[in-house]
C-alpha cells in the first residue's frame, strides 16, 4: 500500500512539473494574464461598491462585508483554477481521444484526469483574491484566532471541492453528448454570480436550488454569514463553516462516481 502511494505521488508529481514547465514557456502570456485577471475581479469588487454607495447595503450587507464574501469565494476559485481546470475541458479529451492513454495505464483514471494537469498561472487568480478578502477582513472587523483561520482555510478547501465537483459533474455530460462546453460555461457563470452576492437576495426557491441542488451557498455565503455574524435565514447542526470540507468530500465523491460512470461511455478518439 505505502509502494502504491508512493509511485502516485510520483505520478503527480511528474505531471505538475511538466505542465509548469510548458507553461513557462511562454513568459510574455503570463505578464499578459497577471495584468488581465487582477482587473477582472477588482473591477467586480468595484461594481460591488458603486451598487451599495449609489443605492443601499444588498440584503443588509454592507460593502465591507460584501468584500469579505467576495473575497473568501475568490479564494477557493483560484485553487480550483491552479488544480482543477482540466474539469472545464472534459469534451475536449473526450472528443480528441484524451483518455485512450490514460485507460493504458494501470492507474484509476480519475487520478490520472485530476493529477495530469498544474495551472500556474491560476496562482495569479489568487492575487485579487486575497486582496480583497483581507481588505473585507479588515474593513467588517474579523476577528482572527486560530479556530477562525483554521476554519477559513477549511471552508477555502471545501469551496474549491464542491467547485470541482460541480464542473466534474457537468462535464462528464460529454461522455454521452460529446460536448458539454456550454453547459461548462454556464456552471461558471453560475458559481461567479451566485458566490458575488448574498444568496437572500434571490427568491426561496432560487435559494433553496443553490443550497440543496447545486450547494454553490456552502462555497462563500452560509460559512461567511456564520464567520462575520450575518443572518441567513438557515440553520442546520454545527457550524455553517464546518459543513463546506463536509459537502466538498461529499459532491467530490459524487463527481468521481459520475465520471466513471460516464467514463463507460467513453468510445476513443476517431469512433
Amino acid at each position: 500500500m505505502t509502494g502504491t502511494i508512493r509511485y502516485h505521488i510520483s505520478v503527480a508529481y511528474c505531471f505538475a512539473r511538466l505542465a509548469i514547465q510548458r507553461q513557462l514557456e511562454y513568459p510574455l502570456f503570463l505578464v499578459s494574464w497577471f495584468l488581465m485577471i487582477p482587473l477582472q475581479y477588482l473591477s467586480g469588487v468595484w461594481v460591488l461598491k458603486l451598487m451599495v454607495d449609489q443605492f443601499q447595503p444588498l440584503a443588509g450587507w454592507s460593502f465591507p462585508q460584501l468584500a469579505f464574501l467576495y473575497g473568501l469565494g475568490l479564494l477557493s476559485h483560484g485553487l480550483s483554477v491552479i488544480f482543477f481546470i482540466q474539469t472545464w475541458h472534459i469534451d475536449n479529451m473526450v472528443v480528441n481521444g484524451g483518455f485512450d492513454r490514460m485507460l493504458l495505464r494501470p492507474m484509476n483514471v480519475f487520478f490520472q484526469f485530476i493529477a495530469n494537469y498544474i495551472n500556474f498561472i491560476g496562482f495569479i487568480d489568487l492575487i485579487p483574491g486575497t486582496l480583497i478578502f483581507l481588505y473585507g477582513c479588515v474593513q467588517s472587523g474579523f476577528e482572527w484566532s486560530l479556530w477562525s483561520a483554521i476554519q477559513i482555510l477549511m471552508v477555502v478547501i471545501g469551496g474549491m471541492f464542491i467547485r470541482a465537483s460541480i464542473c466534474t459533474i457537468m462535464g462528464s455530460a460529454a461522455f454521452w453528448t460529446k460536448r458539454s462546453g456550454s453547459l461548462i460555461n454556464l456552471t461558471l457563470a453560475t458559481m461567479e454570480r451566485t458566490t458575488m452576492y448574498p444568496l437572500t437576495i434571490y427568491p426561496r426557491l432560487v435559494q433553496w436550488l443553490l443550497t440543496f441542488l447545486l450547494p454553490i451557498g456552502f462555497i462563500s455565503f452560509y460559512p461567511a454569514t456564520e464567520l462575520i455574524g450575518q443572518d441567513d435565514g438557515f440553520t442546520i447542526p454545527i457550524g455553517l463553516a464546518i459543513w463546506t470540507p463536509i459537502i466538498g468530500v461529499l459532491m467530490f465523491v459524487l463527481a468521481h462516481l459520475t465520471f466513471l460512470f460516464g467514463l463507460k461511455r467513453y468510445e476513443s478518439a476517431g469512433s
